[in-house]
């Protein structure tokens, strides 16, 4: 600890003590007054031995009470200060390793020759530093940053290196688990969360604020903070031709593919580059009869550096503009209208390979085959209330099924009922003896309990007024309805086992009940849309279109997504298999028995195609559906430049072990003043 002053210039007020030393020199030192002789030689006489002693003294306090003054408001203005030495006996070292996906992006060693990644080469920096500060007797500590950031290694020293420096070399050499083969030392294929490492140094930073922080990243940041490092550890020469993102739609009963593709890097010296968008369609034009043809066809693109192209290969072409390109389908006879997958894929030679090939899926949705029977109908159409409501489902969930609905008007009560083949059974007002067992079961109106139903019918109720509906329990099929929006002039009364749930009641009556137990799947609505003014309501269709998702849920919304992205999935079986792109089983899910539905967040770290398997209730078979995961668009960019790197907050900087005194000086320049007032006032009494 020592004294010291953060503003020295601030002395140069002291020149004001020679100058008062001089107003004391050039002073007078009396003063000329007219006055009674007699006046003096009383005052003389009276005060002579008392006051000339002291006068000289207070005079003398008085002039170094000036000085004091002047010595103190030159040492406030310096800023005076006691400084406390904050060195560690020990310093520390922090190395935050950036695992985003783009640190595998290679090039030639530029010692070896050989083919590095980035990230081998971070991991090698890491090393020669570890040995470095655990040589010189500092601690280290080392930081993988990926998508959640985690300590290889705490403050380190060279007791307990051998596990860190293991650590490393495991990194280094890429190796695989000796047990499983699985392949634990590589970087991640997502987007390294660098602020989350940043900040898990403030941990080491409240304990040494001295702590020097280096970050191995291959992103530029126009922003440094001054307690961080930027070592760089991208390699000469790297580029990157990606495909950023893909989609097929459909325009006009024909497939439009639109491709986005980026140059970073721009291979020699940043020139525009060159190369083919290749696609290759399977199951082209395929349908229920034919399992359709396999077409290949490209387009050749200059891409520019770093500025995103999109290709568009639809039928009829288009005209190219800045950012956009076009390749007419109609004129090599590529037009399509459905097809299993579509491959695309960049043959280039670049730096990074993770991002040079799409696969696009969802071309045959999966067959949802509806059966809806009825006894309403007008002239030779069903009841217009529930067709009309089913075609409207069949628009709502054209991207996820291809529903196939077939419709029974039954003229005569003794004409068989169709009660196998179908995934949705919906019988209204006359009901089958028996329900069917491979699939779900609405029921309207029923006239009668079918067996395996677990209902019986009670009696009909007519209430003198339209009665009004309220909801039981909340429940998804009542999602976005109001209950008392809905009225009924007559009913039937049900009594039924505890494996409904009621949802809807009148009265305390039953109005609609659900069942939902492995393969037991039903739906009773003991009421006529004709006694009711639901289907003139918004509730009408909602009511089906949340029963369908219910019952029916879509697996997953969407066939492509990042690594790092929680990906939703709605089995329709009891089970989920996540299979990988050679058919091995990464993870399996089951559902809890006591779950309304069954839904599985999963997030996905490695890109590649992925096999959704799914187990059946009804008849156990395995219903499969792929996907495809990339790497997030971002780390094409292997060249990406920040605005800014966050800055660690330090709780005991070491401008905080800085204690200013400014408060004792001026508390001694107030006292001065006081007594040197104190002086002067009796001076001139």
């Amino acid at each position: 600890m020592t004294f010291g002053l953060l503003v020295p210039l601030g002395l140069i007020a002291l020149l004001t003590i020679p100058v008062l030393i001089l107003i004391y020199l050039l002073k007078p030192n009396y003063q000329v007054k007219h006055v009674s002789s007699t006046y003096v030689w009383q005052l003389s006489l009276k005060y002579r031995k008392r006051r000339i002693p002291i006068n000289r003294l207070r005079n003398i306090l008085i002039f170094l009470c000036q000085i004091l003054i002047l010595t103190a408001i030159a040492l406030i203005i310096a800023r005076p200060a006691m400084v406390y030495d904050v060195n560690n006996d020990r310093s520390d070292v922090i190395a935050i390793i950036d695992s985003s996906a783009s640190m595998y992006a290679e090039s030639p060693d530029a010692d070896t020759g050989e083919m590095t990644t980035r990230f081998r080469r971070a991991v090698k920096d890491v090393m020669e530093l570890s040995e470095s500060v655990l040589s010189d007797g500092g601690a280290m500590t080392v930081i993988l940053a990926d998508e959640t950031p985690e300590y290889l290694g705490t403050r380190v020293d060279r007791r307990n290196a051998s596990t860190l420096m293991d650590s490393l070399q495991a990194f280094y050499d890429d190796e695989a688990d000796s047990e499983t083969g699985e392949d634990t030392t590589k970087c991640s294929y997502g987007t390294a969360d660098i602020d989350r490492a940043v900040g898990m140094c403030e941990e080491i930073l409240a304990e040494n604020p001295a702590a020097k922080i280096y970050l191995y990243t291959d992103t530029t940041y126009n922003y440094v903070p001054d307690t961080i490092e930027v070592v760089s550890v991208m390699g000469e020469g790297e580029w990157n031709a990606a495909i950023l993102n893909a989609e097929a739609e459909l325009d006009n009963g024909y497939y439009m593919l639109t491709v986005e593709v980026a140059c970073y890097g721009g291979g020699a010296g940043g020139m525009a580059l060159t190369f083919d968008v290749n696609v290759q369609v399977m199951g082209a034009n395929s349908n229920l009869t034919s399992q359709g043809t396999v077409m290949n066809f490209k387009k050749s693109v200059d891409c520019s550096d770093g500025k995103p192209l999109t290709v568009i290969f639809r039928r009829g072409g288009g005209e190219d503009m800045e950012g956009f390109v076009y390749l007419d389908l109609e004129d090599g006879g590529y037009e399509f209208t459905s097809y299993q997958s579509i491959s695309i894929t960049i043959d280039q030679q670049d730096s990074f390979h993770d991002d040079n090939s799409y696969q696009i899926y969802g071309g045959r949705k999966p067959i949802v085959n509806i059966l809806y029977t009825t006894t309403y109908y007008t002239t030779t159409y069903p009841n217009p209330f529930v067709t009309s409501a089913l075609d409207v489902l069949s628009q709502n969930f054209s991207n996820v099924w291809d529903f196939r609905i077939r419709e029974i008007q039954r003229t005569s009560v003794f004409a068989p009922f169709v009660t196998e083949g179908y995934d949705l059974y919906i019988f209204e007002h006359q009901m089958p003896d028996r329900l069917p067992t491979d699939g779900v079961v609405l029921l309207f109106d029923p006239d009668k309990a079918p067996a395996g139903s677990g209902f019986t019918l009670v009696g009909i109720q007519t209430p003198p007024t339209a009665m009004y509906l309220s909801g039981v329990e909340e429940h998804p099929i009542l999602q976005n309805i109001i209950p008392g929006n809905i009225s009924v002039t007559r009913y039937s009364l049900l009594a039924y086992d505890e494996s409904y749930k009621v949802l809807l009641s009148c009265d305390t009556n039953p109005l609609l009940l659900v069942r939902n137990e492995g393969r037991v799947k039903t739906l009773v609505m003991p009421f006529s849309v004709h006694y009711s003014n639901i289907t003139v309501l918004p509730e009408w269709y909602i009511f089906l279109h949340n029963t369908v998702k219910f019952f029916i849920p879509g697996t997953v919304e969407g066939n492509s997504f990042e690594v790092g992205e929680p990906v939703i999935v709605t089995p329709r079986g009891p089970s989920l298999t996540i299979l990988d792109a050679t058919n091995t089983p990464t993870i399996s899910y089951t559902r809890d028995e006591e779950a309304l539905s069954f839904t599985v967040s999963h997030t996905f770290d490695a890109p590649g195609v992925y096999t959704l398997e799914q187990g059946s209730y009804f008849d156990g078979s395995l219903l499969d559906q792929q996907i495809f995961v990339k790497i997030p668009a971002l780390e094409s960019n292997i060249w990406r430049e920040e605005d800014s790197l966050v800055e660690p907050i330090i709780e005991n900087r070491p401008d905080n072990t800085v204690q200013e005194l400014l408060l004792w000086f001026a508390a001694a320049l107030v006292t001065l003043l006081f007594i040197e007032w104190l002086l002067q006032s009796r001076e001139n009494k």
